[in-house]
């Protein structure tokens, strides 16, 4: 009996690492990691590069026209992209929907969406690491680097403090 007690609790507790407890308990996956090299054409028909992302603080948000989730966060991107417009932050929408920018410029239209749009059928994704549901929503920061992670929705509230401070860091 008292060897399960020990290998229970060496199973809950003495295996689990730290990254691993914030990540059950948030959402948020922590890395370092530079952001991948990618080429994609907006909805506006600009080019968007990771190279557009040095220099700016950047949400890479993964969504679907479909996603209940994704509709909820959207009212709060577009609210932060407007009031950030001049500062060096920007948000990126990549949409997964089958359907392309079909789907994706009604849904524009109706959220008055005002930052780019582009679409992925999953290389992108993996290239950040995969995206396993939507929404999921990428932190990068200035230099390029992939900074976090958030599956679900993301956690505006609780973020944007420290959001407003990598941006200060960088009108500094």
């Amino acid at each position: 009996m008292k060897f399960l007690l020990i290998a229970c609790t060496l199973i809950t507790f003495g295996c689990s690492t730290p990254e691993a407890e914030h990540e059950l308990l948030t959402g948020e996956t922590r890395f370092n990691e530079p952001v991948p090299v990618f080429s994609k054409v907006t909805l506006s028909g600009e080019t968007l590069t990771e190279a557009d992302l040095k220099g700016k603080v950047t949400l890479v948000n993964f969504w679907a026209t479909w996603c209940g989730p994704c509709i909820i966060e959207t009212p709060d991107f577009v609210a932060l992209q407007e009031e950030w417009k001049d500062r060096p932050f920007q948000i990126i929408g990549v949409s997964m929907d089958e359907t392309g920018f079909e789907a994706v410029q009604p849904f524009v239209n109706d959220f008055m969406v005002n930052y780019p749009q582009i679409l992925d059928e999953g290389p992108l994704a993996d290239g950040f690491g995969g995206v396993w549901a939507l929404p999921t929503t990428f932190l990068v920061d200035g230099d390029g680097q992939v900074q976090s992670s958030f599956l679900g929705l993301f956690p505006m509230e609780k973020r944007r403090d420290y959001l407003d401070k990598l941006v200060k860091e960088l009108e500094s």
